[in-house]
């Protein structure tokens, strides 16, 4: 009979290893004897705080997973500390990993739709993409460390090796990992600048890691012969060949061209030339396997860049302060209706603390919204009166009425023409 201990009511886990997790985790169970409520299996893992690593080592993956909430990452349901352990109850489907998924169907020598590949690639970009806002990565991304659930979804498990990047940390010269064929070579230290290893790009190591994934699927063998390693010679010319600019992937298996193309932009050995997770969701093959943000969540992206385009403008010339005021009003307004969305540890949160800090810093107070109207037209009149005394606009005034007018409408199209945005001043804003 199965051996069952509660952790907390509601939470047990059992002595039964979750082989294809290793060792780190046990089957658990949530909702266990709770009446009226279907229990579900789950993943256990538990740190023992024996010294001040395990309890740094617990921390930071505690800090990971509560910020989590993506359709293609593993749930935590819940964490409980208890007798000097931290017991993690984690989202667990016995399906099959992907290793396992791959292992079955190159048994089977079965071809592969590239469809399918495609399908796990952009889903996975649009949680990498998702990571790199919260400033996360994984660190250690492999077949063994996905899993595909009953909805046939794929979802990253394992966040152990995973990091949160703070502000001076986007460049770093130290890899961890597991399993080193998924590696890219930045992080296995493969890469060289006067003698020393070049800065880490950790988002752009995850990407490596999910480009050699997506051709492992596709091609049951990895890009380059990395058990070359014993022959030192034949490894350099390796790693030449893979540093060559003009050098293209082979492929025998895949035939898509977009699929082809994604994998050959992901495998880039120069980190700085290789795309970025946000560069790959604008490819238009991507887009119909990935869920579209919300309108809400889109237009956060969008003020969140006309927040650094102030900045910008800040540093390159004086701006005007009851311009920069009208600028902060329209856009904290928004923040503050659609605090819900913004999850502490991400770049909207960023964006909108940095409204914060201005307005304490600058004791601000937010205008009542007749103020807000009033200074928003006499700001579009001010442009039209030097529009039509000089027939034209300088840089920097097309720059600030862009600015203004996309703060008041971020949805809307605007034409980067000084004539036309004048027209727009004009039509929408001050007929009235």
């Amino acid at each position: 009979m199965e051996t069952v201990e509660v952790i907390e009511p509601g939470y047990a886990k059992t002595k039964q290893i979750i082989s294809h997790y290793g060792k780190k985790y046990y089957l658990g169970y949530i909702n266990y004897g709770i009446q009226g409520i279907k229990e579900e299996t789950c993943a256990v893992k538990i740190y023992q705080l024996e010294s001040m690593q395990d309890n740094i080592d617990a921390e930071r993956e505690k800090e990971v997973l509560m910020s989590l909430d993506h359709e293609n990452i593993a749930k935590t349901y819940k964490i409980i500390q208890k007798d000097k352990q931290i017991y993690i109850f984690r989202e667990y489907d016995a399906q099959m990993t992907l290793k396992t998924l791959i292992d079955r169907l190159e048994a089977a020598k079965q071809e592969i739709d590239c469809r399918l590949i495609l399908s796990l690639g952009a889903r996975m970009i649009d949680c990498l993409n998702y990571m790199e806002s919260l400033s996360l990565t994984n660190r250690d991304l492999n077949p063994s460390n996905i899993f595909l659930n009953q909805e046939m979804n794929f979802k990253i498990f394992d966040f152990g090796q995973s990091k949160i990047i703070e502000k001076d940390e986007i460049g770093l010269t130290m890899g961890i990992g597991i399993n080193d064929y998924f590696m890219s070579p930045q992080m296995l230290g493969l890469e060289e600048e006067n003698g020393e290893n070049i800065e880490l790009n950790y988002y752009k190591s995850d990407i490596w890691s999910l480009g050699m994934i997506l051709y492992y699927f596709g091609e049951y063998q990895y890009p380059w012969r990395r058990e070359l390693k014993q022959s030192e010679m034949e490894f350099e010319l390796e790693i030449q060949k893979m540093k060559d600019p003009n050098y293209k992937l082979q492929f025998r298996r895949i035939t898509s061209p977009e699929l082809k193309s994604l994998i050959s932009r992901m495998l880039i050995y120069d980190q700085d030339r290789r795309a970025s997770a946000k560069q790959l969701l604008e490819e238009p093959f991507i887009k119909p396997y990935v869920k579209q943000p919300s309108p809400q969540i889109t237009k956060l992206q969008f003020l969140c860049e006309l927040i650094q385009r102030l900045k910008d403008m800040k540093a390159a010339y004086d701006v005007d302060e009851v311009y920069q005021d009208l600028i902060f009003n329209l856009l904290i307004r928004y923040f503050t209706e659609n605090k819900k969305l913004l999850n502490k540890r991400s770049k909207f949160y960023n964006s909108y603390r940095q409204l914060l800090d201005y307005q304490m810093f600058n004791k601000k107070q937010l205008w009542y919204i007749f103020k807000v109207n009033s200074q928003t037209k006499r700001q579009l009149k001010n442009y039209v009166n030097e529009y039509r005394r000089q027939s034209t606009l300088n840089h920097r005034q097309q720059e600030e009425l862009m600015l203004l007018l996309q703060a008041m409408n971020s949805e809307k199209q605007y034409p980067n023409n000084p004539q036309q945005l004048i027209e727009e001043a004009e039509k929408y804003y001050l007929e009235n």
